[in-house]
């Protein structure tokens, strides 16, 4: 099976740098509570993943070099994917309400289930954006999200499957917080493994594929 594939090779490459992954996941949790700092931090982190993935080594020479590098790119994907989550969380209240939507509760009965399709294919997009940042060649805001979604609804089932293990391990996290050093890098290594499979078992398929993924430097 597809998933279980990239399951076993996310678990293998991130235990090869796992206390790299650790200490890198650290200065993401503490870049997180400072806000800005934290799309500079996540890129560093998927960049690391990335290297881990291919089976190249990792230093902090190359992390602080894909901070520099690529760090106000992902700052503008956050942002982006950030507005995404705000306009679907105003979209829910709305339609949730039922004193503020002026829609009658037969038509708000189709609006809602759209509105959470929509918000889960947003967390599918969000999955697999900063895999894109660190894997195509020119990594453009618009063909990152094309290409996110593209890989979302031409493999949509092992891509559910992958979120509700992320959210699985997260709960895990939460409820055991030294765990939360682990999972940033995690996550990060499941992304650029799903993407790298996903991928490449699309243009085996199809012959073609949305958006060229090359290795990055």
């Amino acid at each position: 099976m597809q998933t279980v594939r990239i399951i076993i090779d996310t678990a293998k490459a991130y235990y090869e740098e796992v206390l790299f992954f650790i200490v890198t996941g650290g200065i993401l949790l503490a870049a997180t509570f400072l806000v800005i700092p934290m799309p500079f931090a996540l890129v560093g982190l998927w960049m690391i993943a990335h290297r881990a993935v291919r089976g190249l080594g990792v230093n902090w020479g190359l992390y602080w070099r894909a901070v520099k590098e690529y760090g106000l790119r992902s700052l503008q994907l956050t942002l982006v994917l950030a507005l995404g989550y705000g306009l679907l969380a105003i979209n829910v209240w709305f339609y949730t309400t039922p004193d503020i939507s002026p829609f009658p509760a037969g038509v708000l009965a189709w609006i809602r289930p759209i509105v959470l399709v929509i918000g889960l294919v947003w967390i599918c997009i969000s999955f697999y954006a900063h895999a894109f940042l660190v894997e195509l060649e020119e990594p453009k805001l618009l063909l990152i999200l094309r290409s996110s979604l593209s890989l979302t609804f031409i493999k949509p089932v092992p891509t559910v499957i992958l979120l509700i293990i992320t959210l699985a391990l997260t709960v895990l996290s939460v409820a055991v917080p030294i765990l939360l050093l682990a999972l940033p890098g995690f996550i990060a290594t499941l992304s650029i493994t799903a993407v790298r499979t996903l991928v490449v078992a699309v243009r085996e398929k199809y012959g073609v594929v949305e958006a060229e993924s090359q290795s990055a430097d």
